[in-house]
């Protein structure tokens, strides 16, 4: 996760008035991404998990 400025082949998704952009290549790749916020004593800050589909059982 970055903050970067839209290039012409990045994908625009808006979320609760939030703007993501997703490069081209990671969406081809990769199905859905999931964005959590931690603020606890082990970990503070944005993680971003990919979802490639399927289970994980």
């Amino acid at each position: 996760m970055a903050l970067d400025e839209p290039k012409d082949d990045d994908q625009k998704v808006e979320v609760e008035g939030f703007n993501f952009l997703v490069e081209d290549s990671l969406s081809n790749t990769y199905d859905a991404f999931s964005v959590d916020y931690s603020d606890s004593w082990l970990r503070k800050g944005f993680v971003v998990f990919p979802d490639r589909g399927g289970s994980t059982c």
